[in-house]
């Protein structure tokens, strides 16, 4: 049976496994799923969820997993399963984002995640998602065989009195409207071409979660900064997760333009006792960069958490890719087997003048020393996915090996390049 909004399975005497099914029509199962990540995650949650089950562009696609009693109909563990595209080069590659995962405390222990996973990966397949990501707790997603790849929250702090005060006139600020729109896309288009993973720009999307009136933790607002006449940028912004740091998201900007993005945070942050202000900027972007040589502190990172659980999958959908970077390599036209392993699962590329014709599956660990490129487990993704180089990852761990003779291939097929991924959640 595919899974799809009203599914279930039976776990035992006790529990059962249900897909929620169309939101509109289940208002009852949302306030039972609300209960749930009341209680786990917080009030805070309940305005998100509300508004991602009756509201977002994408809520039909949506697949609310959870696990009830049987004998009271109380929500006992959940998570979603939310599609996204990211675009990966040239191309755009269907993924999801999991979410709002949690158990009530007593019933922790006993595996629901486990099966709720289960049951994520088998629609995932279903759907032929290359990788889901999430924006989850530190560690504990390890065990279902996810890794830390990407930047996602860069915290960096500066005293409001480090931020200049000289007045730029012809700068205005203004908020955006729904005929800014092409504007921005133009804008959001043009500054993400320098980086290699990005989320595709969707403009229902985009209003959704970055047109709110106000901002908070999980709603951002959008401005224009205006030129005299002329509307020259954009910016978001919104709260972290923590509601401690300004989260602020925009394309390339001036001098001019980011020290009036600062005065504008500044001027909201006076209202706060605290002359520290925290923000949630990239630390390698040039905004970070110029918080830096403003005076502003590193405070920490995190990152996204990314699974491929089909590397037979991954390497079918980004095959063109690889081959561009053989064709434009000393490599070009080259012929022969490449092995690729984990040290569980091994992919087999066949190489015909540069074309790769046969990509296979092979699993267990068998001759080592046939393998071009080993690195344990959900580490390979890093690579994969051009986080980090082969000496990065080497460094780290001694039993990530590339077989000498295969090295600069290696990094030709997997070259270390900046990525900028975001969610429309």
């Amino acid at each position: 049976m595919k899974i799809v909004q009203g599914y279930f399975q039976k776990i035992d005497d006790q529990f059962t496994l249900r897909v929620a099914k169309g939101s509109m029509d289940n208002i009852e199962v949302l306030s039972r799923i609300l209960e749930l990540n009341i209680t786990v995650h917080g009030g805070h949650t309940k305005e998100y969820i509300e508004g991602l089950f009756l509201e977002h562009p994408r809520r039909e696609g949506v697949l609310w997993l959870y696990i009830e009693a049987n004998d009271t109909g109380k929500i006992i563990s959940g998570l979603t399963l939310c599609p996204l595209e990211w675009n990966i080069g040239d191309l755009t590659i269907p993924i999801c984002e999991m979410g709002l995962v949690g158990t009530l405390e007593e019933y922790r222990g006993r595996g629901f995640i486990v099966k709720l996973n289960e049951i994520f990966e088998k629609a995932m397949a279903e759907r032929k998602y290359v990788f889901s990501v999430i924006r989850g707790i530190p560690y504990y997603y390890r065990r279902f065989g996810y890794e830390y790849v990407f930047p996602l929250d860069d915290r960096i702090t500066l005293s409001s009195n480090k931020i200049p005060d000289k007045e730029y006139g012809n700068l205005k600020i203004r908020k955006a409207n729904l005929q800014d729109l092409k504007l921005i896309q133009t804008l959001y288009d043009n500054f993400h071409q320098q980086f290699y993973i990005v989320n595709k720009f969707d403009r229902e999307g985009f209003v959704y979660r970055f047109f709110k009136e106000e901002f908070n933790d999980n709603r951002l607002s959008t401005y224009i900064i205006v030129d005299t006449v002329q509307n020259v940028a954009y910016f978001s912004i919104g709260m972290s997760y923590d509601n401690m740091a300004y989260t602020i998201n925009g394309p390339r900007l001036t001098y001019q333009q980011m020290i009036k993005i600062l005065q504008f945070v500044k001027n909201i942050h006076e209202n706060k006792n605290n002359s520290d202000i925290q923000l949630h900027v990239r630390q390698d972007s040039e905004f970070g960069k110029f918080i830096f040589n403003l005076g502003g502190i590193p405070l920490y990172r995190y990152g996204w958490q990314l699974k491929i659980p089909n590397l037979e999958l991954f390497f079918k959908s980004i095959k063109s890719i690889i081959e561009q970077r053989i064709k434009n390599s000393l490599y070009k036209g080259f012929s022969r087997n490449i092995i690729i392993s984990n040290y569980q699962d091994n992919i087999e590329l066949n190489f015909i003048n540069g074309i790769i014709t046969k990509i296979t599956l092979i699993k267990g660990y068998h001759d080592p020393e046939k393998y071009d490129l080993r690195i344990p487990g959900s580490l390979l993704f890093k690579l994969l996915l051009s986080d980090k180089s082969m000496e990065e990852i080497n460094y780290i761990i001694d039993d990530a090996i590339v077989k000498p003779s295969s090295k600069l291939l290696i990094d030709v097929m997997f070259p270390k390049k900046v990525s900028y991924p975001d969610t429309y959640y």
